[in-house]
């Protein structure tokens, strides 16, 4: 079956942002100072890195086939190996404010770590406002269930009319144990339940960390600190179930490397970069896993179509056989 739009104007569009933003920093693992600009971009482009510390071949679109590292963030490069990394909490970010296109211009190899969530993306992208190009969105839906699994860890998805994450984490003899979340994408789930979300660590793991070259940048400004039942921060957490929230947070970071947005029911249990690609990468295996649509096949998902059309324009949808 096709689904088209009963009204033109009703089409849902591709977005971008409307005018350059800035961030600077240092990056998490790096630890390296770091520029960056996100800049406007026309249809069908999709996010871009720029490497401005590079001459040549300095270009690295974020998708899934240019995934080469899945340790403790997401790293990508091109095809003449130039990278740019801990790219997830941006790409989470653009994923929920609907931002199709855009040029992230950077002078290293690692975005700024910031305060280890997406809350600042989020904030100077609501303030740089966003634009809509001539050109439709697509969407990515799922049709059959697909899983992968690691150990007790696993990840599947099955279809649905939305993007919905029911996740489970377990650390235990720590102050984090159990922790269960469910979770669906829309733009202010996203902003009030997710963005602020930090990332986390413990900290007995943080000389081994360094010790493979990782962390180097982390601190307590930019990440959470668990020793055993005490959370090292002065502040404490921000919200209730950060850490599990921060982890559906990551998991969206990675969703969006299908380039657009994914429409299906997750769930999971100690997800992670690698394992979160491993599904990406699964579902592309087989065409009949999924399908690339044009628009919502429904018209009773006003809170999903808040995410893909940041204009909340009404949508009036009809089936053709």
């Amino acid at each position: 079956m096709n689904y088209i739009n009963t009204t033109t104007s009703n089409i849902l569009l591709q977005k971008t942002i409307k005018k350059k933003i800035h961030f600077s920093g240092v990056g998490v693992h790096s630890g390296r100072a770091v520029s960056m600009s996100i800049e406007p971009a026309e249809c069908d482009t999709g996010i871009v890195f720029e490497r401005t510390d590079l001459k040549n071949n300095n270009f690295i679109k974020a998708v899934i086939d240019n995934v080469i590292d899945s340790r403790l963030c997401t790293k990508i490069a091109n095809s003449s190996g130039n990278f740019v990394a801990t790219i997830e909490h941006l790409m989470a970010a653009l994923s929920a404010l609907g931002i199709d296109n855009a040029i992230v211009k950077i002078n290293s190899s690692e975005l700024p770590a910031l305060d280890g969530s997406s809350n600042e993306y989020v904030k100077k992208i609501l303030v740089s406002g966003i634009k809509a190009l001539n050109k439709r969105k697509k969407i990515f839906k799922i049709l059959k269930k697909v899983k992968v699994k690691s150990g007790d860890r696993f990840i599947s998805i099955t279809p649905s009319t939305t993007l919905s994450i029911n996740i489970s984490i377990n650390y235990p003899d720590t102050i984090i144990g159990l922790s269960e979340y469910f979770y669906t994408h829309t733009q202010d789930n996203f902003i009030n339940d997710l963005s602020k979300a930090r990332t986390y660590t413990l900290y007995e793991e943080i000389e081994k960390m360094r010790t493979s070259g990782l962390a180097i940048g982390g601190n307590l400004n930019n990440a959470i600190v668990v020793d055993k039942y005490k959370i090292l921060n002065p502040e404490g957490l921000r919200l209730e179930k950060e850490f599990v929230k921060h982890k559906a947070l990551d998991c969206i970071g990675d969703f969006y490397l299908l380039g657009m947005q994914l429409v299906g029911n997750i769930d999971c249990f100690a997800p992670g970069h690698n394992l979160n690609q491993q599904l990406i990468r699964e579902i592309l295996k087989n065409k009949n896993n999924y399908s690339i649509e044009d628009i919502i096949p429904e018209n009773n998902n006003d809170k999903f179509l808040d995410l893909i059309d940041n204009n909340n324009a009404s949508t009036n949808i009809t089936c053709v056989a």
